[in-house]
């Protein structure tokens, strides 16, 4: 389990690393939550309450990121899909189209 953080790490993608679950510090504030608890600090409702907020603000993080990313595809598969409709407009690429068909007849 030590060298889960440090695998990780080593598999985000670079260029979306500010989007991942930031686990160094949700594991640093879980040894934090369980020394304060020991020393009766902090009561454990208190406890929950604090990190299922720290931890909806990761999981929002991500799926601010996940639909941003959904829309970056929804639009470069409309492009595509407008290009397909050019090109299949395009004489010599209905010929072959017509010639797919009646071979696969």
């Amino acid at each position: 389990m030590v060298a889960f953080g440090k695998k990780l790490k080593e598999r985000q993608i670079q260029e979306w690393q500010g989007y991942y679950i930031n686990y160094k510090l949700m594991k640093k504030r879980v040894k934090q939550y369980a020394q304060q608890i020991q020393l009766g600090t902090l009561d454990r409702r208190h406890v929950l309450k604090d990190f299922s907020r720290m931890l909806d603000n990761q999981i929002e993080k991500i799926v601010l990121f996940l639909l941003e990313q959904q829309g970056l595809l929804a639009s470069r598969i409309a492009k595509l899909g407008e290009q397909h409709e050019v090109i299949q407009q395009e004489p010599h690429i209905s010929k072959i189209a017509e010639l797919r068909k009646l071979i696969e007849q």
